[in-house]
């Protein structure tokens, strides 16, 4: 696409100066953002998923406590509810329970108050939920300019995933803008930088354990090597780095893990949820909807394998659907990084509908945004999220991926 020039700015209008006014812009608006966050916090206390993570970063920079280490846990308890939590009635422990190299994102929080780092990475969170945008659309080569971008941004922010994802403080808003990147810096055959960014999602890795595995199976039937290299290479890295401060951690964060479900395990997978609709067949098809989802997932791989860039793409994007299908535990800020998928169904919407289709996209936006609020207001019991809430993105997103198949890898590949 051709750049308008009437609008461009000569050349010799682009000073220092301009590049300087600019910044200062962008500066002042992240302070602005960043004070609303603070009055914001101020005003809310909570955060508790960020909350977590902060006192583990917060305690091993000041005191030398392993983040894995039991006072740790205790002090955010303490910070939560004023005393320890009783697990037995449905509290959360507030296990640090993420890999030690997480510190990489939340080492530099843990040297504020609790407050202002709060007020920080909710600041963060936006910056990624908005830089999530263009790149989703650029995936799922779908071009939106002017008012549909201000949209798709409000659309991102402020729907029900990304409002809960930064009220939370949860990690996946973040790790989302990391996958998406990835993805289009091996677009873009950045494959060494694409498997060192990818490499970093393994902070939060429910959110990749399936991702992972895909790029690392079609980087090799494709003979990508520097996306292997890349992508093995940093999680050694990270590995080594870790074990080098902590030896011990992986026992620990183990630990951690495995008590995780005894004060989590409240609602379970998306396909759990499914099951729990028909109580008398719940486990046989439970385990019937697993089994099928994943070898769902392994044929959609074996079609993908040793292909190029569309297939790669949709095998990607269905392998994030799946994983927050089939994860023993997932959340619903997670599903910010099926922002591309969505756009992919939009795209094929317009593309094979015309006229209608642009209005079938901006109804189904519709659904989506004020949906999600309906139906959270609707099945909320006291503050807990309800089940009902993990069903809607990925079950549109599955349907509407099989949906747009043929017309993606038909329009995708030259």
């Amino acid at each position: 696409m051709t750049r308008n020039t009437p609008h461009a700015l000569p050349n010799a209008q682009r000073t220092p100066w301009a590049y300087l006014g600019v910044g200062l812009l962008v500066l002042l608006t992240l302070v602005a953002l960043t004070e609303v966050n603070y009055r914001f916090a101020l005003a809310n206390p909570g955060g508790n998923d960020f909350l977590a993570r902060w006192m583990g970063a917060h305690l091993w920079l000041k005191e030398g406590l392993s983040p894995y280490d039991e006072q740790v846990s205790l002090a955010s308890q303490h910070a939560i509810y004023g005393r320890p939590a009783n697990a037995d009635q449905g509290e959360d422990i507030a296990h640090f329970v993420y890999p030690f190299f997480s510190m990489l994102f939340f080492a530099p929080f843990g040297l504020f108050d609790y407050t202002l780092a709060r007020a920080l990475w909710m600041t963060l969170l936006e910056i990624a939920l908005v830089a999530l945008v263009p790149l989703s659309l650029h995936l799922a080569n779908y071009p939106a300019q002017g008012k549909a971008l201000l949209a798709w941004v409000l659309f991102s922010v402020l729907g029900y995933v990304g409002v809960r994802t930064i009220v939370l403080g949860q990690f996946a808003g973040l790790n989302a803008l990391l996958i998406v990147a990835s993805l289009v810096l091996i677009y873009n055959h950045c494959d060494l930088a694409a498997g060192l960014v990818l490499a970093l999602t393994a902070s939060k890795p429910q959110m990749t354990f399936l991702l992972l595995p895909w790029v690392l199976l079609w980087a090799s039937s494709t003979r990508r090597w520097r996306l292997v290299g890349g992508l093995l290479g940093g999680l050694a890295g990270l590995m080594l780095g870790s074990l080098a401060l902590i030896p011990t951690w992986p026992q620990q964060f183990l630990h951690q893990l495995m008590e995780y479900p005894t004060y989590t395990n409240r609602i379970g997978s998306t396909l759990s949820v499914v099951a729990g609709l028909f109580p008398t067949l719940e486990p046989p098809l439970n385990l019937l909807l697993h089994a099928g989802f994943a070898f769902f997932l392994g044929f959609t791989w074996w079609q993908a394998w040793g292909k190029g860039w569309p297939d790669f793409l949709y095998a990607a994007l269905l392998t994030l659907v799946a994983t927050n299908l089939i994860a023993p535990r997932t959340a619903t800020p997670h599903y910010a990084a099926l922002l591309p998928a969505v756009f992919l169904i939009f795209h094929a919407m317009e593309a094979r509908w015309g006229h209608w289709g642009r209005y079938a996209v901006w109804g189904w936006a519709l659904v989506l945004f004020a949906g999600h609020w309906v139906l959270f207001f609707a099945t909320l019991v006291g503050d807990m999220e309800s089940p009902w809430m993990y069903l809607p993105l990925p079950f549109f997103c599955l349907v509407g991926l099989l949906w747009a198949r043929r017309w993606w890898l038909a329009e995708a590949r030259p």
